[in-house]
């Protein structure tokens, strides 16, 4: 009965001897190595994310104007030019075109026209 005691143990020892001379692989290493890398980072992050924001300072701020620039200014400058000629130039054939009427004329031909359709209504 004792035998296989004594076996037991014998086998107990040489697991627990076998687990004390258990080498770790280098890809193991390289992993755990990895893994505390990135826990670190991560713990950085949550640090500058969870720290209170610094107030910024505004007492030495200058706003400059913005200026247009120069070439947009200029073609701007020529497209105004341009609409502004073409526009006096359809004025003037307007202004040549037809004389000026009066209320009167207007009215007489409106009153034809008033005439005409009654008549051909009826």
């Amino acid at each position: 009965m004792f035998n296989w005691l004594n076996e037991l143990f014998t086998i107990i020892d040489n697991h627990k001897s076998a687990k004390r001379e258990l080498q770790v692989c280098d890809t193991c290493e390289a992993l755990k190595h990895q893994l505390s890398i990135v826990n670190e980072e991560k713990r950085q992050l949550l640090d500058r994310l969870l720290a209170k924001p610094e107030p910024e300072s505004t007492g030495n701020v200058e706003f400059k104007p913005i200026l247009p620039h120069k070439r947009t200014e200029q073609a701007w400058r020529v497209r105004q030019q341009m609409l502004e000629r073409e526009d006096r130039a359809a004025a003037r054939i307007l202004r040549d075109k037809e004389p000026a009427t009066s209320v009167d004329d207007l009215e007489k031909e409106l009153n034809i026209v008033e005439t005409e359709r009654e008549k051909n209504a009826i």
